[in-house]
C-alpha cells in the first residue's frame, strides 16, 4: 500500500529506490494499492497510463496528463491497482484490499 497525504508520495516520487519498488511489486503481479495523493508515485512510474483509478480530487489533473483514466468513485481496480480518494473511502478501499488479496496474483496484468 502506497502512502497518502500530500507530503509521502510527494517526497518518495522522487527517490529512485522507492519508485524502483513499486515497479518490482506491480511487476511481481501483487496488489498495489494507493490512496489520497499516492497515485503520484503511480504517475512517476509511469504504471498508472490506460488505468482506471481515483485520487483526491486536486491531483485528478496530473492523473488525467499522465493517461490513467480518472474517475470520482470511492475506490477503482484496474487489473489488481486499488485506488481511492481519500481517508472517507477507508473502509470501501480497505475492503477491496482485502479482496484483492485473496484473489492472489493477477495473471491478466500486462507488465
Amino acid at each position: 500500500m502506497l502512502p497518502g497525504g500530500q507530503i509521502n508520495p510527494d517526497l518518495l516520487r522522487i527517490e529512485p529506490k522507492a519508485l524502483a519498488f513499486i515497479k518490482s511489486i506491480y511487476k511481481q503481479k501483487k496488489v498495489l494499492a494507493a490512496i489520497c495523493h499516492a497515485p503520484w508515485l503511480l504517475i512517476e512510474t509511469g504504471l498508472i497510463k490506460g488505468k482506471k483509478v481515483t485520487s483526491y480530487k486536486s491531483i485528478k489533473t496530473d492523473v488525467i496528463n499522465a493517461g490513467g483514466k480518472w474517475e470520482d468513485s470511492e475506490v477503482v481496480t484496474d487489473q489488481g491497482l486499488i485506488t481511492s480518494r481519500n481517508p472517507g473511502d477507508l473502509e470501501a478501499f480497505s475492503t477491496k484490499i482485502i479482496e484483492e488479496i485473496r484473489e492472489g496474483k493477477h495473471a491478466q496484468r500486462a507488465a
